[in-house]
């Protein structure tokens, strides 16, 4: 069952197309991973699909709904949440309060003046389950700005569960980490799908059709966690399928992996 469809999506900006006719299929519970080159438009792929670019032409279809229009806000609100490639945390706070923000964000409950947030529990006890989730438990009473940069990026994918999506976008969340953190942040993602609690409290039954769209560069990485992998080239999906298929794909790797020998860059 597709959870996500784009049907002929194009940006264009100016004369320049930076995602051209895309077409792609997303099923529900899959990690489906999104490469391509520099300059290829997976980030303006994204941006579109979470609200921040509108298309110039084209559909995006979620979760039997026409989100094409709709603003970002309500696009969360579906069940559509995201990371990026530029960290957004807040610094001079710590891991718990950063993640009882984001639950607060979500609920909307504690916005009411004469209620104190410290009084909320459930905040608490939500952002503690995510933290344990991250593998930051440890850490929770940490201000971010002493975490090393794998950390921040855990904490930045813990305030987009946060928000209780059916589909989360990560893009690049590997970029500029060292290989530990990295396997740290596969092991990551790897788990999320079986480990996330669909609701708060320690009761919560387990969502295991979370469904991942991932950009990343780290070959080593998407070829371990993903589903099914799409190839983007010059704003164009050139190939879609199964790992095994897109690694023998002569047209992927002629384009992006490697010379059309097969040796991978």
């Amino acid at each position: 069952m597709s959870l996500l469809t784009l049907v002929h999506l194009t940006k264009q900006f100016g004369g320049l197309a930076a995602v051209n006719d895309c077409n792609l299929t997303i099923e529900a519970g899959e990690i489906h991973a999104l490469i391509g080159p520099n300059g290829a438009g997976k980030t303006t792929l994204i941006n579109q699909i979470s609200g921040a670019l509108r298309p110039t032409r084209g559909q995006i279809l979620f979760d039997g709904h026409n989100i094409t229009h709709l603003p970002q806000h309500q696009r969360v609100r579906l069940g559509l949440a995201r990371t990026f490639q530029i960290i957004n945390l807040f610094k001079s706070y710590t891991i718990l309060e950063n993640l009882e923000l984001a639950v607060q964000a979500r609920n909307g409950s504690s916005f009411r003046f004469w209620n104190p947030v410290r009084y909320e529990a459930h905040l608490r006890e939500e952002a503690e389950q995510i933290s344990e989730l991250l593998g930051l438990t440890s850490r929770n009473h940490t201000v971010v700005a002493e975490l090393s940069h794998g950390e921040q990026r855990q904490l930045e994918v813990g305030l987009a569960l946060a928000c209780k999506p059916k589909m989360l976008l990560l893009d690049e969340p590997m970029a500029g980490m060292g290989p530990e953190e990295s396997e740290q942040m596969v092991e990551l993602i790897s788990n999320l799908r079986r480990s996330l609690s669909t609701a708060s409290g320690n009761s919560a039954p387990k969502n295991p059709t979370l469904t991942i769209l991932l950009v990343e560069h780290d070959m080593d990485a998407v070829f371990r966690l993903a589903s099914r992998i799409s190839v983007l080239v010059y704003g164009h999906v050139i190939a879609s399928g199964l790992p095994e298929a897109i690694r023998a794909n002569p047209d992927v790797h002629k384009a992006y992996l490697g010379d059309e020998g097969g040796r991978q860059r």
